[in-house]
């Protein structure tokens, strides 16, 4: 459940349904800008594209300018207050205000095109719940946008506050989960109000697990001594092997020999014929 319900979904729902108000009338305004292209643009682009154009470009106007004024206005009043604090005559502010005042006009005068058109069909209860849920939807907008940017400029104090909560729910959530660890004298102190069973209770619980943490520390830091140990041992056995491999390949040469410091050509033939006659011997006898 905490899933969806938390601050950012609901500010992420906000912001939506802000957004969607605001289309809405810029919907309606591009039934407005088309008529009004109809009759103005058609002369230059023609019946067919002059009121498109009209249409598109009075709806993205009017979405972009309701945005900026309602949604994201609150930072260009700081910054336009900003600006007058610094000796002005509060022309500045007064612009804005009527910026505001404007693109609110430009909204209303784009549902009272659509409550016009629904009073020509014959339908004034319509064209009334029209011009009533238009009004609202606008007066939900204004407010909804003041609500956003306070939510997304809250203060730091409020972070510390949460963090201070989230901390406490994640210790309780801590002892519940030792809660039957715990003594029956620790929770009869704690059912009578005295919340330093539960420091005992913790105390008691991270004792226990640091002793498991270390142990399985130390069982850990054994089996690598004895891997290294293993390593160490198998590489002592690869230098001995290397070592009498090379004593081995010397062994048979008569020039290492100590009877004779000279290794004549008789000796190293007489050598070569005994050593092929013993390997002869020995592949008969395998043979056999």
């Amino acid at each position: 459940m905490k899933f969806i319900h938390n601050d950012k979904v609901s500010l992420g729902w906000a912001i939506l349904v802000e957004i969607a108000v605001h289309a809405l009338f810029a919907f309606q305004a591009f039934l407005l800008g088309g008529f009004l292209g109809e009759i103005a643009l058609t002369a230059i682009f023609g019946p067919g594209l002059g009121p498109k154009i009209g249409a598109w470009a009075l709806a993205v106007f009017v979405f972009g300018a309701a945005m900026q004024a309602f949604v994201l206005g609150e930072y260009m009043k700081e910054h336009v207050q900003s600006y007058e604090r610094t000796g002005k005559d509060g022309s500045y502010i007064r612009s804005f205000k009527q910026v505001r005042g404007l693109v609110f006009g430009i909204e209303i005068t784009s549902l009272l095109f659509r409550i016009i058109v629904v009073w020509q069909a014959g339908d004034a209860l319509q064209a009334f719940v029209v011009a009533l849920f238009g009004i609202v939807t606008l007066w939900y907008a204004y407010a909804q946008a003041k609500v956003i940017h306070a939510s997304v400029n809250r203060p730091i104090e409020y972070h510390v506050m949460q963090a201070q909560h989230e901390v406490g729910r994640s210790f309780i959530d801590d002892i519940l989960k030792r809660k039957d660890e715990m003594t029956a004298e620790e929770k009869a102190r704690f059912a009578g109000g005295d919340f330093a069973a539960i420091t005992d209770a913790a105390r008691t619980g991270f004792f226990a697990d640091e002793q498991r943490r270390q142990a399985k520390t130390s069982r850990s830091q054994s089996r690598q001594t004895r891997r290294l140990e293993e390593q160490q041992h198998e590489e002592n056995a690869r230098e001995q092997q290397e070592h009498t491999k090379q004593a081995a390949g010397g062994l048979f040469n008569p020039a290492n020999w100590g009877k004779s410091t000279t290794a004549t050509p008789k000796n190293i033939s007489n050598f070569e014929e005994a050593l092929s006659s013993s390997q002869a011997n020995h592949q008969s006898r395998r043979q056999q």
